[in-house]
């Protein structure tokens, strides 16, 4: 898409002319941009790649030192594991010797020699390609490191031909398939499972300090404070919800009486696993103090076996105490409290025998006195909140979300409309990452079906089922935490971080349209932004639900009609803010806080545990977890998504010399806009510093324009 601008203007503005070529570029727009809903059910998407949307030569510049760093952990990795399967000393020698040719390999990929040309990012691909062929004459190297290595050399094709999902394919897993089977990629201990970082940074959720509040010789990622804290502040916050004694009439919060009839936890159990010897679960939810996850949407679906090895889910439902006192085992409360969980089931329907109450102590007396068994049921939990991310709260409310917005706005708005000119940063790259995933990631046998536990067509169905559910006004920081009943939570990282970058936007966006619709009149005569709104809204078009600031007109040719500045204030913040902020937070946390397989995983490899289960060391927990290549693959998939990023949020000039916009009369909004961005870094910072772990994700530096990964 190009960055190219020019002075704005309203379509009633021009004079002939200029109307006639508006026209005429928006009737060549309709012949590129176009829907297409038979990928998924109802769920509109792009139906085309359309030129001006493809990877950019920058853009592919940007990726080069992110594949060098997983190809360099791979190589590596593969050659640590194949060395297991040799005996003799000849065969031990000669890879040592291309060992050393691996190292001189990396240390000759200097990013900062590539220049502008694609052409120099091929070349260094092909020496990478190369090496196979170097070795053959290597009489002892094993034909399976070769094969790997030729795994390589395609995967390194296939990125720079196709794009970086193609990095993703699975290609990796036939690379670590040997012809003597997989035994050697089952884990031996969980400690094989951090040796995988071999080269890549260990990510933030192993690199926890330990803190003198902390007990026990666990990771501080397998306590239960981490378990609890990772609800407010992990990878995908979205699946908490109040626990209340009624429900009210428009929210998704969860009435104490429907919570008990599938999930019996006793007043008991919450005094022993709090050490409240009074409260009651009535009391508890009065005071807007238990809150629970439900993965009830999983509930049925089915998984495949990925090389001949079955897999397994479980719809859990896990509860939360929020506890003003610190519990042994919990940063201090201070005057916010903490996220204690109590209690989880891993079925939909309580059974003593089969489907118990684990808790933290066996206060419930699931047999769990070692309490693995507690440690298992928070991994099942963990591994349902991964599948709801990668499915539901990151590909779905993120990417889909926008992908028909995006095909509106370029068949409605032209290219100097002013909204199109400030969407357009906002939609850059989107239309291609989302198609690189529909070829690459979303299909059988891919990324999603192998990392993610469900098999793809369940896949497929969680996310047309959200997405046709999923209502455009509820779902900005105004509404959303008051409709999820956790608004009242006095510590929610996540939450307080994202409503300081929600704000700026809207200030920043009330400032340019009220430069360009000074009155209602404005806006009414705007044939363009009409036409827009209709079509965002059509379920024939972009199919957007919820959008319920317009008015009826009507008129079966343009039933809608905008006329509220403030609205569209709204519908332009929100679009900016779900480009931006809301993909950051669910993004750039999974490498962080997904890729230690123990803690958080998307497969498991046994069914639920129930009372029955025997599990009396850690290394009977082994089981549930994925084969090593599983989990390799899982996280540089992970570490890919979480390590491109293009721009910056709010700074639009790709050339600090060139400003974006064109038009003076936005220098100073745009500066307040930055400078403000730039007070909310530091605010976020200085926050960072008192919480248990740090959480990044909302700070401005570390945030793109566009959802372009």
């Amino acid at each position: 898409m190009s960055t190219k601008s020019t002075i704005p203007s309203l379509p009633q503005h021009d004079d002939a002319e200029q109307r006639t070529k508006r026209e005429f570029q928006l009737s060549m727009a309709h012949t590129t941009y176009n829907y297409m809903t038979s990928y998924m059910e109802g769920v509109p998407i792009s139906a085309d790649l359309p030129e001006q949307e493809k990877f950019s030569t920058a853009y592919a510049i940007k990726l080069l030192p992110v594949f060098k760093n997983m190809v360099e952990n791979l190589i590596v990795v593969t050659e640590r594991l194949f060395r297991k399967q040799i005996t003799d000393d000849i065969s031990t020698k000669r890879m040592d010797e291309l060992k050393q040719a691996i190292d001189e390999l990396s240390d000759g990929i200097d990013i900062r020699h590539i220049g502008e040309d694609i052409k120099a990012i091929k070349s260094i691909f092909s020496v990478l390609g190369d090496l196979p062929e170097a070795f053959k004459s290597l009489s002892h190297l094993p034909q399976d490191l070769e094969k790997a290595l030729n795994g390589l050399k395609d995967l390194a094709e296939d990125a720079i031909e196709k794009g970086p999902t193609e990095i993703l394919k699975n290609t990796l897993f036939n690379v670590l398939s040997t012809e003597s089977g997989r035994d050697y990629l089952q884990a031996q201990s969980i400690q094989d499972y951090e040796d995988l970082f071999e080269t890549l940074s260990l990510p933030e959720m192993l690199t926890i300090p330990q803190q003198d509040w902390m007990v026990g010789d666990e990771k501080p990622c397998m306590q239960d404070w981490f378990f609890g804290y990772l609800q407010i502040a992990g990878f995908n916050t979205t699946n908490l919800r109040g626990v209340q004694l009624t429900k009210p009439a428009g929210t998704e919060i969860v009435e104490l009486s429907s919570l008990l009839a599938k999930m019996p936890v006793t007043d008991a159990i919450l005094q022993q696993e709090t050490g409240i010897a009074n409260v009651t679960l009535q009391q508890a939810a009065e005071q807007k103090r238990l809150f629970v996850v439900d993965y009830a949407m999983l509930d049925g679906t089915e998984t495949t076996p990925v090389h001949g090895e079955e897999r397994y889910l479980s719809a859990p439902i896990a509860l939360f105490y929020l506890n003003n006192d610190s519990p042994a085992g919990y940063p201090p409360a201070e005057d916010h409290g903490v996220m204690q969980p109590v209690a989880i089931q891993l079925q939909q329907k309580f059974d003593e025998v089969t489907a118990p109450i684990f808790t933290p102590t066996d206060s419930a007396n699931a047999d769990d006195q070692h309490h693995y068994k507690w440690r298992i049921a928070k991994y099942f939990v963990n591994v349902s909140c991964a599948i709801q991310h990668e499915s539901v709260a990151h590909l779905g409310d993120c990417h889909l979300t926008l992908d028909p917005m995006v095909v509106a706005t370029n068949r409605k708005l032209s290219d100097n409309h002013p909204l199109m000119i400030l969407l357009k940063p906002h939609f850059r790259f989107t239309i291609n990452i989302n198609n690189s995933a529909l070829h690459s990631l979303i299909i059988p046998g891919g990324v999603v079906a192998t990392n993610v536990g469900p098999k793809i067509e369940d896949t497929w169905e969680l996310v047309r089922q959200a997405h046709l559910a999923w209502q455009f006004d509820d779902n900005n920081p105004d509404c959303i935490f008051d409709i999820r009943g956790v608004a009242d939570i006095p510590n929610f990282p996540f939450r307080d971080d994202t409503k300081l970058l929600w704000q700026t936007v809207n200030k920043w966006v009330e400032s340019y349209i009220s430069l360009y619709y000074p009155s209602q009149d404005d806006m009414l005569q705007d044939n363009e932004l009409q036409a827009w709104v209709n079509e965002l809204v059509s379920p024939n078009y972009a199919k957007v639900t919820g959008m319920r600031g317009l008015k009826a007109t009507g008129n079966p040719k343009q039933p809608y009609v905008i006329d509220d500045k403030d609205y569209l204030v709204k519908i332009i913040a929100q679009i900016i803010y779900i480009a931006g902020p809301q993909h950051a937070s669910v993004n750039y946390a999974q490498y962080p806080l997904m890729s230690y397989m123990p803690s958080v995983a998307g497969t498991i490899y046994q069914p639920a545990p129930g009372k029955n289960t025997a599990l009396a060391s850690e290394q009977d927990c082994l089981a549930w977890y994925p084969p090593l290549d599983v989990s390799m693959y899982t996280f540089l998939f992970e570490y890919l998504l979480s390590g491109v990023q293009y721009d910056t949020f709010g700074h639009y000039s790709e050339d600090p010399k060139i400003p974006y916009f064109k038009d003076r009369r936005l220098t100073f909004a745009l500066s307040k806009f930055q400078e403000e961005l730039a007070e909310i870094e530091v605010t976020i910072t200085r926050r960072n510093r008192s919480r248990p772990m740090e959480y990044p994700f909302q700070l401005p530096s570390q945030i793109p324009n566009s959802i372009s990964i």
